[in-house]
């Protein structure tokens, strides 16, 4: 029985070595956001899109559980620092720098790709703008020395739905939405190409990407990089149905 009980145990030693991050439940921190179709929790926390399935095809790949608890985007870091969460996602090393001082965090390799733009009516594609509207919570840092200059304004809204609408409306210049979220609204509202890329604030389309980090389970952060480079045809074809395939071009030279 001894030598059974020895065996068993060395034989659980080996797979769990081998396996890296041992199947368990996580509690994944993710935005209280609707910023669909990348990620929404749809205003009543049932958490969907593109990052949501991404994460449970992680899961299941290598039988974890995960429970996703949709937080407000500055709460995120703090029930993090406080060892409440087991990850965050979406996360970047850029955000909340301050607050993130002294932790070590691992981030994974870039996880969502999307291009980052500026919304404007059609017919002022190219003139400048002045009046920005921005998610609340978000930072549109690449802005920062128009805003500290004074050029630039914000405004906040809850929600891109709302931003659309306030720039259909006039009530701003344009917005700073990722692209595939600006055409999805658009769409929802039935007004597509209502809103195009401004040439003007943001000549060029901005390359982004989320990543998913962790303080207490850097292993698992590295399994998620390894299963990001295993399942590619499997995240074209996911990317591919929520339209975060869509990309422009740069603006010529």
């Amino acid at each position: 029985m001894r030598r059974l009980q020895a065996r068993f145990i060395t034989c659980l030693a080996v797979l769990l070595a081998a396996g890296g991050t041992r199947a368990d439940h996580f509690v994944i921190g993710v935005e209280d956001v609707d910023y669909a179709p990348i990620m929404s929790t749809a205003g009543n926390g049932d958490y969907r899109g593109y990052a949501r399935d991404l994460l449970d095809l992680f899961a299941r790949r290598h039988d974890h559980r995960f429970d996703y608890l949709p937080l407000p985007t500055k709460r995120l870091t703090a029930e993090h620092a406080a060892g409440r969460l087991d990850g965050v996602f979406p996360d970047n090393p850029n955000w909340e720098a301050e607050a993130k001082r002294g932790l070590a965090l691992a981030y994974s390799e870039p996880a969502v790709p999307f291009q980052d733009v500026v919304m404007v009516p059609a017919a002022n594609r190219d003139l400048p703008v002045h009046n920005l509207g921005i998610v609340r919570g978000f930072t549109p840092k690449r802005f920062l020395p128009q805003i500290q200059g004074g050029s630039l304004r914000l405004t906040e809204a809850g929600d891109p739905s709302r931003l659309i609408r306030m720039a259909l409306a006039g009530r701003v210049d344009g917005v700073h939405v990722a692209l595939p979220v600006g055409r999805y609204q658009l769409e929802q509202l039935g007004r597509p190409g209502a809103l195009v890329p401004s040439t003007a604030l943001a000549p060029a389309p901005y390359e982004y990407h989320y990543r998913l980090s962790s303080l207490k389970h850097a292993d698992l952060v590295a399994q998620f990089d390894r299963f990001l480079h295993e399942e590619q045809v499997a995240l074209v074809a996911l990317q591919r149905r929520y339209g975060l395939d869509e990309r422009l071009s740069p603006a010529p030279r």
